[in-house]
């Protein structure tokens, strides 16, 4: 008894493999780019929530430890840069020198940002690289501004601020209202 006879195949033809693998190119063709904008959208969310949550924190610690709260952009988790976008600190600065150090200061927040569609820029009065919140109010004042979150991606287009007024009111402001002029 024959199972399979002179005709029958174990595998599949090379028309066969060249017809599905062409199919499946066009299909993750037309997918790729609302699967790209989808991730873009996921992110833009994802650093808002994170920008949003950091500055209410230094705002309430400030207020109710009456101490001095920086919130900064960094690239290596020390140094704050207004143009930084890997690292987001909130940290109590003991030492009053505008940066985080390790052995003297109170780190209250360090979050990596992972940005792959976008970068962030601090934008904050007299050119300065953080922004207080002053133990005595939990306010910002003299430090308000706002985090511009910049696309770099062409399906990225997902441009917001996310601002905090001298009230210490965080606020997020779309790009349609508040141009961001990335």
């Amino acid at each position: 008894m024959h199972v399979l006879g002179s005709k029958g195949r174990n595998g599949f033809t090379l028309v066969e493999l060249i017809v599905t693998v062409t199919v499946l190119a066009i299909i993750v063709a037309i997918a790729t780019p609302s699967i790209l904008t989808q991730l873009t959208r996921m992110e833009a969310k994802r650093v808002k929530t994170q920008l949003q949550n950091t500055l209410a924190l230094a705002k309430a610690e400030s207020y109710i430890t009456r101490q001095d709260v920086l919130v900064c952009l960094s690239n290596n988790g020390r140094r704050c840069n207004r143009n930084a976008d890997e690292t987001l600190l909130a940290f109590v600065d003991t030492n009053d020198n505008k940066r985080f150090d390790a052995r003297v200061d109170t780190l209250l927040i360090q979050e990596q940002l992972n940005l792959k569609y976008s970068t962030l820029k601090l934008r904050v009065g007299s050119r300065r690289h953080y922004t207080k919140f002053w133990g005595d109010s939990g306010k910002p004042r003299g430090h308000f501004g706002h985090i511009k979150y910049c696309p770099t991606s062409s399906y990225n287009e997902s441009m917001y601020q996310i601002s905090f007024n001298q009230a210490g009111i965080v606020k997020y402001k779309l790009n349609s209202d508040h141009p961001t002029d990335c």
